[in-house]
């Protein structure tokens, strides 16, 4: 989308083919620590059905728990 699309570097858009990407970023205390990244090569193709975008959203939520179980 035009509007998304001004917000993606340049650098980015000139080394990754990508037409669609989704991030998830882990935050640990309001801190960005990590990203889950997914990209396709046609743009559409990125779409999560029902349960899966729950099922994306547990994977991170999962991630943060562990990196706050080993943290101090």
């Amino acid at each position: 989308a035009e509007q998304i699309r001004d917000h993606i570097p340049a650098w980015y858009r000139m080394r990754i083919p990508a037409k669609a990407l989704v991030l998830f970023p882990i935050m640990v205390n309001r801190k960005p620590v990590g990203l889950l990244y997914g990209d396709c090569d046609r743009a559409g193709d990125l779409r999560f059905q029902g349960d899966e975008m729950s099922l994306l959203k547990t994977l991170r939520n999962q991630a943060v728990l562990a990196i706050k179980a080993r943290t101090p």
